[in-house]
């Protein structure tokens, strides 16, 4: 049975101090894991934290952000907030000197923030699963949602729009949890509405792609309401969604065009990112396998039957046999039928690009969608689920645990082959990188050119001067041949030094694009760091100059 609510005394704080447990070890996991990656300029990393950072920079200084895509404008000036709380005192012109000096240490700095975020949401909606379903198991299956998937863990400790993700879909789960104590909603409709609306607009701000989830509480507001109450509690809340949204991408409305003229090209292509077929929105050949893929992880497809086959039941039971729902069976049941829907819709439209990183907001999901097919099972079977649920949490705790260690070691592994080659020993030569190669420079490269190059000027006074980069990141039919300010003549410019190593991971690239960008680079030697390849002429491995 579902428990009102109970004022937090310092008694009822301590009892519920076990609910700590799992937001802290997604703490410790999280900084783990992240220590294990290495630094963010790492080829596996930089993109798009460095970009984020950037932006957040533009932001400081009142420019409008170049980056907007996502839109993911959220990430951007939350960043700079904690960038300027970190130095309230400190003018934004010399803050933006030091952060473009030490980027690393600012990015740690916004990474833990976002993770201790994420945290507080974690405790706060086991708290509210304890109180409303009365029991630890439920709270710690809740709690489980960074964990459900390693897609969903390796995200949500990064500066980039999937980590907000989370923390926006553990503030609504906590708002949908609440929502069915006992009487709440029907005496706060409206608030709710607000509420849901706020959390809906700054999740479409963080990433479009989240849009479908934001069903849910389209079905929430519907419990225990006739129709009339229910359709203009819909209305206030799409009204505070717009609200919200408005408000929460301001810092870029400068670029509400280029976000939207970016809508506009990923629409008019079959493939990812506008590719493809012109004319065509989607390969509807290939769309049902796109589907498959999205459903492919068992805690996704599996919890996902589980609800369906749930509310068949509940369904049947009630009209076969006449069994009316009580008022809080019925908020369970929309709340997972919500689910459900916002789910399904998920995947329908990704499945135009099908990766499972864009499927982060119903993944966190997945632990609610668990627990209301739980009770509303009881309902359904004549004895408790309860033991198979505390063996199956058990189990998953342990499972999960192994999956965390897991991705420490792949990074770990990725960190050691990305750093087993300096390109320090490269000093005399040419450095020129390419996506995505493990340096420095590359990162804030990149990122400069992504976010509107308004740092250009700052790089080419403080940056090493013998750092080069090949831009394809728009259009990979062309190399460009770039330093700190822009374009450079290749040929010229490469002239000018003893040897010449070109650092990249996606060399397959490269081996396509050189031969028509400058047919005359032939190399001496082909290095290996991990899975990136570095090619050196005029040089050995080793970075020695070769004499003629």
């Amino acid at each position: 049975m579902l428990k009102k609510p109970r004022f937090l005394s310092w008694q009822g704080f301590r009892s519920q101090l076990p609910l700590l447990v799992l937001p802290v070890l997604f703490v410790i996991s999280a900084l783990w894991a992240r220590a294990q990656g290495g630094p963010a300029w790492l080829w596996f990393n930089l993109d798009p934290d460095y970009f984020y950072l950037l932006d957040a920079l533009n932001i400081l200084n009142l420019t409008t952000p170049g980056h907007v895509m996502h839109p993911g404008t959220t990430v951007q000036w939350l960043s700079a907030l904690i960038l300027k709380l970190a130095h309230p005192a400190t003018p934004s012109g010399a803050l933006t000197g030091m952060v473009l000096a030490e980027p690393e240490p600012n990015l740690q700095l916004i990474a833990v923030t976002f993770t201790g975020f994420t945290a507080m949401a974690l405790w706060g909606l086991g708290a509210a699963g304890r109180r409303v379903f009365g029991g630890w198991t439920a709270a710690g299956f809740l709690q489980l949602a960074p964990f459900m998937s390693m897609v969903v863990f390796k995200h949500a400790y990064r500066v980039k729009p999937e980590a907000l993700l989370v923390l926006t879909m553990l503030v609504l789960a906590w708002a949908v949890v609440t929502s069915l104590t006992p009487g709440v909603l029907a005496r706060r409709r409206v608030l709710f509405g607000i509420l849901f609306g706020a959390i809906a607009g700054f999740g479409v701000a963080t990433k479009i792609t989240a849009f479908p989830v934001f069903l849910l509480p389209v079905f929430v507001l519907g419990a225990g309401a006739g129709m009339r109450v229910w359709s203009g509690s819909v209305l206030v809340y799409g009204l505070a969604a717009f609200a919200a949204l408005v408000l929460f991408t301001l810092p870029a409305i400068g670029a509400y065009q280029i976000f939207l003229d970016w809508m506009v090209t990923i629409s008019q292509g079959s493939g990812a990112y506008g590719g493809g077929a012109s004319g065509d929105f989607m390969n509807w050949a290939g769309y049902p396998k796109q589907v498959l893929k999205l459903f492919k992880r068992p805690a996704f497809h599996v919890v996902f039957l589980i609800s369906v086959v749930v509310l068949a039941l509940t369904l049947r039971r009630r009209v076969r046999d006449g069994d009316p729902l009580t008022s809080d069976t019925e908020g369970l049941a929309l709340v997972l039928a919500g689910i459900v829907v916002s789910q399904l819709a998920h995947v329908l439209l990704v499945a135009k690009q099908a990766n499972a990183m864009y499927m982060i907001p119903s993944f966190v999901l997945i632990p609610l969608a668990f627990v209301l097919a739980w009770r509303l099972g009881e309902r359904l079977l004549p004895r408790s689920l309860a033991t198979g649920a505390v063996v199956l949490l058990a189990a998953l705790v342990i499972a999960q645990g192994a999956g965390v260690a897991r991705l420490g070691k792949e990074l770990a592994d990725d960190r050691r082959a990305a750093r087993s080659v300096d390109m320090d020993r490269f000093k005399s030569c040419a450095r020129v990188y390419s996506y995505a190669a493990s340096s420095p420079s590359y990162a804030l490269m990149l990122a400069d050119y992504v976010t509107g190059e308004r740092f250009a000027g700052w790089f080419s006074a403080n940056r090493p001067g013998n750092d080069y980069w090949l831009e394809h990141w728009w259009d990979q039919n062309r190399l460009v041949f770039r330093d700190w300010r822009g374009p450079e003549d290749m040929r010229e410019t490469l002239a000018r030094y003893p040897c010449v190593a070109v650092r990249a991971s996606h060399w397959y690239i490269l081996e396509r694009l050189l031969p028509e960008t400058m047919p005359e680079l032939i190399f001496d030697k082909m290095c290996r760091a991990g899975k990136e390849t570095i090619a050196v002429r005029g040089a050995d491995c080793s970075g020695q100059v070769i004499q003629p």
